[in-house]
């Protein structure tokens, strides 16, 4: 009889034919061996596709699945989760990598804390090669408001129970950046978080294609995900809170160059907390800051 994967990896991919042999020998790579991987190829038009195919032959545990026309990142992780059969579900983008025992330390983190979702720290690679630590928030428990408050955990890092994305309805295709702080957010509403406190992915921000166009995405993106969750974050953590993620807004629009966006955004922030106290100051820094890494990290060349 042919053993059930425990856990599903979808992989979205879309161009990336230097780096999904890497990111799938990653997973391959794992100490933990009773997965599946299922790359979804969203109409790529290089040589993508046939590496995968390739891999697939040596390891049949990796499934390939296309899409005829691009549909978006988001849309490629719901299909991977149509095709998966596990009970748990991983994420890994197509040019970041794992670390050896990434699966193995968040299956005994959900183990030994009973969670339906684990999350971890990562490696953070930058433009000039230099390895740090990404310092990740260090989000366990009951973290919604916490959520509410600020981006928390990275795809590459999660670890979620088939269960629980199938309660929030998968993913939201809509969402253009920021992905993982919505579907994180949704999924703390119902589910405390566990956290593992060591690295077990690399996050490879190298890349020269910088366009504009990405940094719009990144604003639009964040502002998409804390305006759908708008009426929460004044219930739970109130308006000072949703005053300094507009400032957060302001900041990334301004770095795009969408003068008028940022200009709006900084009104709606004095709108919705006029007083100018420490501590709206030390929320806008703080969110600023996480915006503003972000930000810069997006600057490889990220597809949607």
């Amino acid at each position: 009889m042919e053993l059930k994967p425990s856990v599903s990896v979808i992989v979205p991919v879309h161009n990336r034919v230097s780096k999904i042999a890497m990111a799938l020998h990653s997973i391959r790579a794992q100490t933990y061996p009773n997965w599946e991987a299922i790359v979804v190829d969203d109409a790529s038009t290089d040589g993508t596709p046939q590496i995968v195919v390739q891999l697939a032959d040596e390891d049949d545990r990796i499934l390939l699945v296309r899409h005829s026309c691009r549909r978006g990142a988001q849309a490629a992780r719901n299909t991977g989760l149509r095709n998966s059969q596990a009970k748990w579900i991983a994420f890994l983008d197509s040019d970041d990598r794992w670390l050896p025992n990434s699966l193995e330390a968040r299956l005994e983190e959900a183990k030994r804390g009973t969670f339906k979702i684990v999350h971890s720290e990562c490696y953070v690679i930058r433009e000039h090669g230099e390895k740090a630590l990404f310092r990740v928030p260090p989000m366990k428990g009951w973290v919604y408001r916490d959520l509410l408050t600020g981006p928390g955990p990275m795809f590459q890092g999660l670890l979620i129970a088939r269960e629980a994305l199938e309660r929030i309805g998968n993913l939201d295709e809509q969402i253009i950046s920021y992905q993982e702080w919505d579907t994180a957010i949704r999924l703390a509403r119902y589910y405390p978080f566990g956290f593992v406190d060591k690295p077990t992915f690399v996050y490879d921000c190298r890349g020269t294609d910088t366009i504009s166009k990405n940094e719009l995405r990144t604003a639009e993106g964040y502002a998409q995900v804390f305006r759908k969750h708008l009426l929460p974050i004044v219930r739970y953590a109130g308006p000072r809170v949703l005053s300094a993620h507009y400032h957060a807004a302001a900041f990334l629009y301004h770095s795009a160059g969408e003068k008028s966006c940022g200009r709006r955004s900084s009104l709606l922030a004095i709108v919705w907390w006029p007083f100018q106290t420490r501590i709206v100051s030390r929320l806008v820094k703080e969110i600023n800051g996480s915006a503003r890494r972000r930000r810069d990290d997006n600057q490889r060349t990220r597809w949607s």
